[in-house]
């Protein structure tokens, strides 16, 4: 168990799903939240289990996945900083549709259900927060599943990129992959040498790979490869700037030009 600081409390605080509450109401759910950690691998709960808390990522990252009965394994998410899962607890008697897993080491904030669906009551507005974050968890999947039908493998990988590397500024960079690339192949649905070959693929659209390391050497270019034809706007994805500032750039360029 990790320590609970003010610095954590006012994270929490701050994040959209909380924002905006009542200070009585944030005070309750800090004063009812433990904050963990779980090692690479750990689970967090196992899919059909009793939906008895709300989860909080402070760092790391977590996998959200269902096994086939096949006995694969197919990961439907990828929570980072920031993200609140397990909205299933705020209904009473629910269990997990999905099990949850460390994919690396993991800080998280774990909120009660009793709490929650207490607070719930008391407050509308919280049911809304939550139904709305179903609600943008269900529309990814409907653009990953557009991706599936209009993205070729090497395009999905770039727009996997883009959105690892959202953060950062300028015309391109390096950055380290935050977790096993065999992960990122089962959150795209590839086999792990279908995703080495798409990414070597990206070489010509300026996409290096070492090791965990990877260089892009114009964000903007690699966006116009693998986003143009995509809908999601820039609160579905977090790449989708990349692909809009592109657009406008060709916009105005083609504007100077006429001009």
């Amino acid at each position: 168990m990790l320590c609970r600081d003010d610095h954590t409390s006012q994270f929490m605080r701050d994040l959209p799903f909380f924002k905006g509450l009542d200070e009585a109401e944030l005070d309750r759910f800090w004063q009812a939240s433990i904050v963990k950690d779980y090692p690479k691998n750990k689970p967090l709960f196992s899919q059909g289990s009793d939906a008895d808390r709300l989860f909080v990522v402070l760092s790391g990252w977590v996998k959200l996945f269902r096994n086939t009965e096949e006995g694969d394994e197919s990961v439907v998410a990828l929570f980072a900083r920031g993200d609140v899962f397990g909205e299933a607890a705020i209904f009473d008697g629910a269990g997990y549709p999905f099990s949850a897993q460390a994919a690396e080491d993991v800080h998280v904030i774990e909120i009660p259900a009793a709490v929650a669906r207490e607070m719930a009551r008391h407050n509308p507005d919280i049911m809304k927060r939550i139904m709305n974050a179903m609600s943008r968890e269900m529309h990814k999947l409907q653009i990953e599943n557009e991706h599936m039908a209009i993205m070729n493998t090497a395009q999905r990988v770039g727009c996997l990129l883009l959105q690892l590397s959202s953060g950062m500024i300028g015309k391109g960079g390096t950055f380290s992959f935050p977790y096993d690339k065999s992960l990122a192949a089962a959150r795209l649905g590839m086999k792990p040498e279908t995703f080495s070959r798409a990414l070597s693929q990206l070489k010509s659209y300026g996409v290096t790979s070492s090791g965990v390391e990877i260089q892009i050497a114009d964000f903007h270019a690699l966006a116009a490869y693998c986003c143009m034809h995509c809908s999601a706007e820039i609160q579905d994805c977090s790449g989708a700037a990349r692909r809009i500032c592109f657009a406008k750039e060709c916009a105005s360029s083609h504007k100077r030009v006429k001009g």
